[in-house]
């Protein structure tokens, strides 16, 4: 049975938005004990012209991955289940289009050059992890890459944020990557080692 605190993810970020917003911040985090996010949006987005689309998968409030995003000249589509976190997305970054809805139920269809689930996957069960990836993977375009953030081994964790549970969970590695190769995408980036999965879409000829 999925951990209740799987089930007030949504709420969680919906009741406690502007509390998010202060603690995240708006500046990627540097690698120094943690994720460098500059240098993995820099492979994320390498190759990409400017005008490139990109979807943002639980965007948050478009801080500070959106915003880096669109510094970079890309279109930037983000969705999240927190009103209160696209409100301030619409209203700090004008240029993106942010979308509220659960990314189980409400992504948008097309393709996309980018698609980006930084820190927000792992909040789904292993279950809606399975089922959700393969969707993702195929908004992605020729040439386009996929990129998100697990755990490195099969499990659920139960952290605490303003003394409240937060989960998260995370397939086993080969689990992720049987599904990223079963989508029809290289891996880039081994999650197991760095925590981040980074996988492109070959580019298809034209016949």
């Amino acid at each position: 049975m999925t951990h209740p605190s799987a089930e007030r993810i949504v709420g969680l970020y919906s009741d406690r938005a502007e509390d998010w917003i202060a603690d995240r911040g708006a500046a990627l985090h540097p690698g120094d004990g943690g994720l460098d996010e500059a240098a993995w949006i820099g492979r994320f987005t390498d190759g990409l012209a400017p005008g490139g689309r990109i979807l943002d998968v639980g965007c948050g409030s478009g801080w500070p991955m959106g915003a880096a995003l669109i510094a970079r000249g890309l279109e930037v589509r983000g969705v999240d289940a927190s009103p209160g976190l696209i409100a301030h997305a619409v209203a700090s970054l004008p240029t993106g289009r942010w979308t509220v809805g659960d990314m189980r139920r409400s992504l948008p269809s097309g393709s996309f050059d980018g698609v980006l689930a930084w820190h927000s996957l792992f909040h789904l069960d292993p279950d809606e992890q399975t089922a959700l990836l393969p969707r993702l993977a195929r908004r992605v375009a020729s040439g386009g890459r996929l990129m998100f953030t697990s755990g490195r081994a099969h499990g659920e964790t139960i952290g605490n944020w303003r003394g409240e549970p937060l989960y998260h969970a995370s397939l086993d590695p080969a689990a992720y990557r049987a599904l990223l190769a079963d989508a029809g995408l290289t891996i880039e980036g081994d999650g197991a080692k760095t925590g981040v999965w980074l996988a492109r879409r070959a580019i298809l000829s034209a016949k």
